[in-house]
């Protein structure tokens, strides 16, 4: 769950938005509409964190992250899904990415050997081996207990 408590984001004096309050919770999809420049995208980057508010404040319950896509839709075009979606666990996706590197080496040394076995003791901590196939089978099977809000929009050009 997200909680929003009396956010307000402000740039010199054009307020964007003023006193927010409000709670994204577990199992729903939100949209966020309005008319360009009325603050959509600001109000993402300050939820993600990107952007602190002038006022308020954004709070995640305990234990859980919030991940986020950037609007750029071409960016992932040379990814799967499945990948876009772990990468916005970036600890994890960043130890599988080290791992995957160090045993691709074709001259593995013993400090390799060390480095891999620090990243596996990580990976395992964070449930990496199941990563893929439980979120998968939560999102899919829509799961209450799923933690995880996704927060999207598009930009449309008229």
């Amino acid at each position: 769950m997200i909680t929003v408590s009396n956010v307000s984001v402000q740039f010199g004096k054009r307020v964007l938005f003023n006193d927010v309050n409000l709670k994204f919770t577990s199992g729903n999809c939100y949209g966020i509409i309005g008319a360009n420049g009325a603050g959509k995208s600001t109000f993402l980057k300050t939820i993600s964190g990107e952007l602190d508010p002038t006022t308020g404040s954004i709070m995640l319950a305990p234990g859980e992250r919030l991940s986020v896509l950037s609007q750029d839709h071409f960016k992932w075009d040379a990814f799967t899904v499945m990948d876009t979606v772990m990468m916005g666990h970036t600890v994890l996706w960043d130890i599988m990415k080290q791992r995957e590197v160090l045993y691709a080496k074709e001259d593995f040394t013993d400090e390799d050997g060390l480095k891999v076995s620090e990243l596996e003791e990580k990976f395992a901590e964070l449930d990496g081996w199941n990563a893929e196939s439980d979120a998968a089978r939560r999102r899919k099977a829509g799961d209450p207990g799923f933690k995880h809000v996704i927060l999207s929009f598009r930009r449309h050009v008229v």
